[in-house]
């Protein structure tokens, strides 16, 4: 290789934002209620994440985890953390196994003030998606939250007008992403084309809460 010479890093086909609550970190509590016949992804891995001087206690798929990581690896995604977790990511991706360089985190809130936080993330999604419309080869959006992925929500994206496919996918937090919506995910990923504008997965099991406890 000469001086002149210059590597290109292939653009990734789409980028997905993803909260960790809900949707990697599973909530167990009620899951005998939700896991069965095969569409759940087995929480092989629990540990404790230090959080603001407090050990959570998180329990994700070791085969979701390395399947997200895969994406990036293989260039095929960005991938961005859009998650209340948002200064304790670098123990996420430890916690995880994946490459800290290589996902990034989205300061979408004051973690002083918490300035910011109602409605940030659907905000951060819709400055990038008027980001991406200004591109000459704009990517395609997957963002996934147990809470916020909601047919408002849908409606707001809608009404910002992509000029590209998104895709918002809600889980069950009581299971985290579903092997039926991971599948969807990928199939987006390899093929964005192929969907709607604007498309809103909900998992079927999903229930209205309060809100989890954790971060």
């Amino acid at each position: 290789m000469t001086d002149t010479d210059t590597v290109h890093t292939p653009r990734p086909r789409a980028v997905i934002y993803t909260d960790f609550d809900g949707v990697i970190n599973a909530f167990p509590k009620d899951r005998a209620a939700t896991a069965g016949d095969g569409r759940t992804f087995a929480l092989d891995g629990m540990t404790y994440v230090p959080a603001d001087g407090i050990a959570y206690p998180v329990h994700w798929s070791t085969q979701l985890a390395d399947g997200m990581r895969a994406l990036v690896d293989s260039g095929a995604a960005e991938l961005v953390w859009l998650s209340t977790w948002q200064p304790f990511t670098p123990a996420l991706n430890a916690t995880l196994g994946w490459d800290g360089a290589r996902v990034r985190t989205a300061q979408w809130y004051d973690p002083v003030t918490l300035t910011g936080m109602r409605g940030g993330k659907l905000r951060t999604v819709l400055r990038r998606i008027a980001y991406e419309d200004d591109e000459a080869t704009p990517l395609p959006i997957v963002w996934i939250d147990d809470e916020e992925c909601t047919v408002r929500a849908k409606q707001l994206i809608e009404a910002a007008g992509p000029l590209f496919p998104v895709f918002a996918v809600r889980p069950d937090d009581r299971i985290g992403i579903s092997k039926r919506q991971w599948r969807l995910i990928r199939e987006f990923v390899a093929n964005p084309m192929a969907f709607p504008t604007v498309t809103l997965d909900v998992e079927p099991s999903v229930t209205e809460r309060e809100g989890h406890i954790g971060l």
